[in-house]
């Protein structure tokens, strides 16, 4: 061992002598020596480059920001989609989404370059004509008016124009006309907007309903569940006999499908109301379930309400504009009755040359300027008999101004009619809630009370079913009531003045 012991020794000995750059390397001052040379290259390289690692350095900051600003807009847009939605949400995403609302902002459109066309109808209209022709054979020389057997070229130039001066003043009432009917467009598409959220809004109440009913029936569902349980304990005991532990069965089977029926009507208004909202099918809906309502009177009377929504309501706006518009096409109607009366004037020039001695012709700018010609031109156009088609749509559009005078009283009477009905419902509705609330309170004593002595087998199971389904109907009647109240009220706002949209 000592000889081998010697043996490694003296090799480490040799190996250091035989590498003495290798030990220098492994020592601490190695690093030093590397550390400066590269110092060394990195300042050549910054000397070298200084520009290019400037710009490395700012495209990275760049992209770094970049990154930063669209990670948080995704952020901020996965979070503000996962938001549930309210009765003012729903609306809103409705009518963006409409496509009835769609089809009368289209219809807006049309009336509006309806209007454009018939003011420009009352300028003058311009027009201009060129033409070219080649004769072969016999035709008549414009230079000398005489016939002649050779090829010939010839082309023309002109500009005309008409103004009406008089026409019955059908392009008057004409643009009139258009103007009301743009005004009853914007007062349409008001309209299809309105009931889209009225729609919305109604089918949004139904979607709270059928969760509070579910609700509902699922607390019930539970309770008849313990119930059970607990009839099954006395019937052990000898204190309940089967029939009335039967009884109990039935009562939790038909709170069973009791609730299997209120999360199929959930689902189904859900359905509804993503199909009038144009919302995905396949899509969650999450909704605000909780209303903000105060049960307080409108401070507003019902006839101040009812005068407001006769004088500003959307549906009265369009129908009064639909009788000016009627009686404006009535009075274009009888404007055909009237003479016509035109100006018009125009101005030409032309160029002829013989194929075969075109050196005997004049230039063509020559002839432009020598063959000018213009002319001025009155007509008149005096109507005196058409098969009656003047007669008669004077009399079909009086037929209609009619028409829509009596559609003004029907619209009014309609609009008056449902103001009252919507004020006296909210009242009523508001009612109803405040007496719902102690009917629902006496509703839980009771059951509480025939519970307790169900339990002690001092009644049976058809009283506590009895119990049980009057509970039942005084929460749904409470909430139901509580709901309408909600819709009656947005709608007694919108016709004194209210958005629905908010």
């Amino acid at each position: 061992m000592k000889s081998q012991s010697r043996k490694v020794v003296r090799s480490q000995s040799r190996d250091a002598s035989m590498y003495p750059a290798i030990k220098h390397i492994d020592t601490s001052g190695s690093y030093k020596s590397q550390s400066r040379k590269v110092a060394r290259s990195q300042s050549r390289d910054a000397s070298m480059y200084p520009a290019i690692k400037h710009i490395d350095t700012s495209k990275i900051i760049i992209r770094t920001v970049f990154i930063l600003l669209v990670s948080n807009f995704l952020t901020l847009s996965l979070a503000a989609q996962s938001l549930p939605m309210s009765l003012d949400d729903c609306m809103a995403y409705a009518v963006e989404h409409s496509t009835s609302v769609g089809k009368k902002i289209n219809a807006l459109d049309d009336a509006q370059q309806q209007y454009n066309s018939s003011v420009a109808s009352l300028f003058p209209s311009l027009s201009a004509s060129v033409s070219g022709a080649t004769n072969f054979g016999r035709s008549i020389d414009p230079e000398t008016n005489n016939y002649t057997n050779v090829s010939t070229f010839s082309n023309s130039y002109g500009i005309s124009g008409s103004m009406p001066l008089f026409t019955g003043l059908q392009g008057i009432n004409t643009m009139r006309a258009a103007k009301v009917a743009r005004e009853r467009g914007v007062q349409e598409l008001q309209i299809s907007r309105d009931e889209v959220a009225m729609q919305t809004m109604q089918a949004y109440i139904d979607v709270l309903y059928y969760i509070g009913t579910t609700e509902i029936a699922a607390q019930q569902l539970e309770d008849s569940r313990l119930m059970l349980k607990e009839a099954r304990k006395l019937y052990e005991i000898g204190r309940k006999s089967a029939a009335d532990v039967a009884e109990v069965e039935s009562q939790e089977a038909n709170y069973d499908y009791l609730l299997t029926e209120q999360e199929n009507n959930l689902a189904l208004a859900k359905i509804r109301l993503r199909e009038i909202m144009n919302f995905p099918q396949d899509q969650e809906l999450e909704l605000v379930e909780e209303l903000d309502i105060e049960f307080l009177n409108m401070l507003t009377p019902m006839e101040e309400v009812v005068n407001h929504a006769l004088n500003n309501n959307v549906k009265v706006v369009s129908a009064e504009l639909n009788t000016s518009y009627s009686k404006l096409n009535y009075s274009r109607s009888k404007g055909y009755y009237y003479p016509s009366l035109y100006l018009y004037g125009g101005y030409n020039t032309s160029y002829f040359v013989n194929m075969e001695n075109q050196a005997a012709y004049p230039s063509f700018l020559n002839q432009f300027s020598n063959n000018m010609g213009s002319y001025i031109q009155l007509g008149l156009s005096i109507p005196i008999f058409s098969g009656l088609e003047r007669r008669s749509s004077a009399r079909m559009a009086r037929n209609a101004w009619r028409s829509a005078e009596l559609d003004e009283i029907a619209v009014r009477n309609s609009v008056e009619s449902e103001v009252t009905q919507s004020y006296q419902q909210m009242k009523g509705y508001a009612k109803q809630y405040v007496v719902g609330q102690k009917k629902l309170e006496a509703a839980q004593l009771a059951y509480d009370g025939i519970a307790a002595k169900f339990e002690k087998g001092l009644v049976t199971a058809i009283d506590l079913q009895t119990a049980s389904t009057t509970l039942l109907q005084a929460k749904s009647d409470c909430l139901r009531s509580r709901l309408q109240y909600v819709i009656e009220y947005r709608m007694v706002e919108y016709y004194n003045g209210g958005l629905l949209v908010k």
